[in-house]
């Protein structure tokens, strides 16, 4: 069955990080205008892409580029074809999907855009997201992203983090837009949202378990980070945060 769409209800960003949370194995094919861009994905990664212009298919770019290229486009239609052959195609794109989101959202004028589904502003609540076991070693961040991603587990909203770290809004901001982008954090639900889908809470005061050595602690009723993802992840912070 094909997955179908328009960027401006699902991000290219996002379309990335379905393939990878699957892992799916297809090609997907975009269309602007004029110009079209295809992208092969094999068991969740990149593999190869394209991006061409007009009836006769001028080439515009390939491999890597054409996909910084593609993560510029923000009005197009897209569809996604399960294809296993893919898997035997000769790879072309070596940097794994975050380097090339995180490539891509800055050559961007407003990385903000590049996220229509989320809308992050200071009150907004943050918690680890899950990865797959084979994420939690190629995390590559820089300083601000970093200092950001270590305080997610022990701070109520942004603000909080603002607070700690010492950044500025707009700096926060932009720093939590591109985690969320490359799929290391995750906008958390409304306390009202997320009420339903908890079940009801023995009436003792809540307890404290510790989320990992040297980041505090979090309510017993808050979502701690997932066990697989969250400790790999967690100690590879903690262990960069230490030699900063």
């Amino acid at each position: 069955m094909a997955l179908e769409g328009s960027l401006q209800d699902m991000s290219l960003v996002d379309l990335i990080q379905i393939f990878r949370m699957g892992p799916k194995t297809g090609v997907l094919l975009l269309v602007n205008g004029t110009e079209r861009g295809v992208i092969y994905v094999g068991e969740g990664r990149l593999v190869d892409a394209v991006l061409v212009h007009g009836s006769e298919r001028h080439v515009l770019a390939t491999d890597e580029e054409a996909v910084m290229q593609l993560l510029q486009w923000e009005d197009a239609t897209f569809v996604f074809r399960h294809d296993p052959a893919v898997t035997a195609r000769p790879p072309r794109i070596y940097h794994d999907a975050e380097w090339l989101v995180m490539e891509g959202l800055r050559r961007r004028e407003n990385p903000l855009r590049a996220l229509p589904h989320e809308r992050i502003t200071l009150d907004s609540r943050l918690e680890l997201a899950s990865l797959p076991n084979s994420a939690e070693t190629g995390v590559k961040l820089d300083l601000d992203q970093w200092r950001i991603l270590s305080q997610v587990a022990i701070s109520r909203d942004v603000r909080d983090i603002c607070e700690k770290t010492g950044m500025d809004a707009e700096a926060a901001i932009r720093t939590v837009t591109e985690l969320v982008a490359i799929g290391l954090v995750e906008v958390a639900l409304p306390p009202a949202a997320t009420k339903e889908r908890r079940r009801p809470e023995p009436a003792y005061a809540p307890q404290l378990q510790p989320v990992a050595a040297g980041m505090g602690a979090i309510p017993a009723g808050q979502v701690a980070p997932p066990a697989t993802a969250g400790r790999g992840l967690l100690q590879a912070i903690m262990r960069r945060v230490r030699g900063l």
